[in-house]
């Protein structure tokens, strides 16, 4: 039986650059320029160089969305999707369709899409955060807001999921560095002082929740669950009238909520 010799490395190359190199070009149909896979227009005479009804797709999605035919839109996006898997706009607006239809299993494939196509695509990365949450899965709610933060610390909304993701997750002491970081950012979210209350209660640190609570109350009419919070700690140190008042204030809040919603 004859052996056959192997070829060295250098050979084995230089015959996988000449089958490449023998391999056509993509070049532009109008002015022969030679043009890279994913070139969208020919950067010399401005040709597209793939289907521009792609694009028009995305503009009659977005028209659609406006004109409030959520129907019509999304099967804009699912036909262009069907033609380019990996169009970044695309895939992030139709899991927005999905996430806001509830449902969140084809919201996540299409922001991991998003992401997997544009890794630095801060607000897929924020949304499909978000998607977890709702999924009630926080480790990965929690990893998709920290690579949030990685590429925009000062994304405030970001910081207050992370910090709730956290909170859920029994991380109270990350989750009460995140929230501060979050009121330090945007003082009038309110609710991230409440959770902070809860956070003090938890660890019996009474005076620190009631400072926390006290601050989330609306200068108006009060917050339910802080008042709550707030008539149950005057009820351990035996103000049974201050907590009554905190509870009537709650009811009557909760009910004005009731009638305006």
């Amino acid at each position: 039986m004859k052996k056959t010799k192997k070829k060295p490395a250098r050979k084995l190359a230089k015959s996988a650059a000449q089958s490449t190199k023998a391999q056509p070009a993509l070049r532009c149909s109008r002015c022969g320029r030679p043009a890279a896979k994913d070139d969208k227009f020919c950067a010399e005479c401005g040709l597209f160089l793939r289907d521009a009804y792609l694009d028009h797709r995305l503009l009659l999605a977005l028209m659609e969305e406006k004109d409030g035919h959520s129907r019509e839109a999304r099967q804009q996006l699912e036909h262009l999707l069907q033609a380019e898997p990996n169009h970044v706009l695309a895939n992030h607006m139709l899991g927005t369709f999905y996430f806001h239809q509830g449902t969140l299993d084809l919201a996540i494939e299409r922001y991991q899409q998003a992401v997997a196509a544009a890794p630095t695509f801060v607000l897929a990365h924020y949304d499909l955060g978000v998607a977890w949450y709702h999924r009630c899965n926080m480790p990965e709610a929690i990893r998709a807001f920290r690579r949030c933060l990685e590429l925009d610390p000062n994304y405030n909304a970001a910081h207050y999921r992370l910090a709730v993701s956290l909170f859920h997750a029994g991380q109270l002491e990350e989750a009460a560095n995140q929230f501060k970081q979050s009121i330090a950012l945007t003082p009038e979210y309110l609710m991230a002082n409440y959770h902070i209350g809860v956070i003090h209660e938890r660890r019996g640190e009474t005076e620190a929740a009631e400072r926390e609570f006290r601050r989330s109350l609306d200068e108006a009419v009060g917050e339910v669950s802080s008042l709550f919070h707030l008539a149950m700690i005057r009820r351990s140190k035996g103000d049974d009238k201050g907590a009554d008042d905190l509870l009537r204030r709650a009811h009557e809040f909760g009910r004005a909520q009731s009638a305006t919603s």
